[in-house]
């Protein structure tokens, strides 16, 4: 996907001058970093759910969805 994302982005660059190339380069890695950072945080926040799951004693496997919310929840309640 990222890919063909990069294709598309090539193409639309080669087709404007040089100083606005260089403008929308900056743009879109800056855009890059970002979505690199939201995903990573994303990813840090599901990996520390899931090891508050385990120290409860769940398995998140066999939960589902809104259970693991409830859960978590109910341990945030219960910390404060």
């Amino acid at each position: 996907m990222r890919v063909l994302q990069d294709e598309e982005d090539a193409a639309r660059l080669a087709s404007l001058p040089a100083w606005r190339r260089d403008i929308m380069k900056k743009k879109m890695e800056e855009e890059k970093k970002d979505e690199d950072q939201r995903r990573m945080k994303k990813e840090n926040e599901e990996k520390s759910e899931l090891e508050r799951l385990r120290t409860l004693g769940y398995d998140e496997t066999k939960l589902a969805p809104w259970q693991r919310q409830i859960i978590l929840k109910k341990g945030d309640i219960t910390k404060q």
